[in-house]
C-alpha cells in the first residue's frame, strides 16, 4: 500500500513503526500514522482583540519575532480574517501566510506580532493623567464656560504616558490635564489659556 500526500514536506511525527498493525480508528489507533508539515509556506494564526480588529484588513502587513531567533524580524501578510468575533475571547481570528524558503522558522514556534495601528481621525491622544477611571466608567474632564463637563470615553492604544481616547470631543476642546474624581461634573473650574 502506498500513501500519497497532496503536498511535499517533512514528516515531523511518526506514531507507527514499520511493520506494526494498523487498525480502524477507535481500536487503539486514535493517533494519525504520521504528521507531514510543509516548511516553505507557514501559517501564522493570531487572535486580534476586538478594540484593534478594525486596524487590519485583507492586505495588511505585520512584522513578528520568535524567541528562537530574537534578533531577526519576519514579515507576513494577512490572508484571511474570520469576519466575526470569538465570543469567549472577544477577538477575531486572523491568519497570515509566511514564506519560509530558508526554513529558519519551525512549525509550532510562538510568535510575538506587531500590528501597525494607523492613526484614526476620530481619536485623540491625551496624557494618562487626563483620564479618570471611575467606578461608573472612564472619563476626561472638559472645561466649558468655566464649568467641568465629564465626557465618557473609550480607551484605545496606550503608551508609557499617553492614551488614545474615543469620545464626544472635538479639536480645540480644553481638557483638564490632571483630572480626578474630586473635580465634580458641573463644578466651577479656572481655565488657563495657552501662551
Amino acid at each position: 500500500m502506498e500513501i500519497r500526500a497532496p503536498f511535499s514536506g517533512v514528516i515531523s511525527a511518526r506514531n507507527i513503526s514499520p511493520g506494526a498493525y494498523v487498525g480502524p480508528a477507535g481500536k487503539g489507533s486514535d493517533q494519525p500514522i504520521f504528521t507531514l508539515q510543509e516548511q516553505k509556506k507557514l501559517r501564522l494564526v493570531i487572535s486580534v482583540p476586538e478594540a484593534f480588529s478594525t486596524y487590519l484588513n485583507q492586505k495588511s502587513a505585520v512584522s513578528f519575532t520568535v524567541k528562537g531567533l530574537p534578533n531577526q524580524v519576519f514579515h507576513a501578510n494577512v490572508s484571511r480574517l474570520a469576519g466575526a468575533l470569538d465570543t469567549r475571547l472577544r477577538s477575531q481570528r486572523t491568519e497570515m501566510d509566511v514564506m519560509n524558503n530558508d526554513k529558519k522558522l519551525l512549525p509550532g514556534m510562538v510568535a510575538e506580532v506587531n500590528i501597525p495601528l494607523d492613526g484614526n481621525a476620530n481619536t485623540f491622544i491625551v496624557p494618562k493623567s487626563s483620564v479618570v477611571n471611575a467606578p461608573i466608567g472612564t472619563f476626561v474632564i472638559k472645561a466649558e464656560n468655566n464649568k467641568a463637563v465629564w465626557v465618557r470615553v473609550k480607551l484605545g492604544r496606550t503608551s508609557e504616558d499617553h492614551e488614545e481616547i474615543f469620545g464626544d470631543l472635538k479639536t480645540g476642546d480644553l481638557l483638564v490635564k490632571n483630572a480626578n474624581e474630586e473635580i465634580r461634573d458641573g463644578s466651577e473650574i479656572k481655565t488657563m489659556t495657552p501662551e
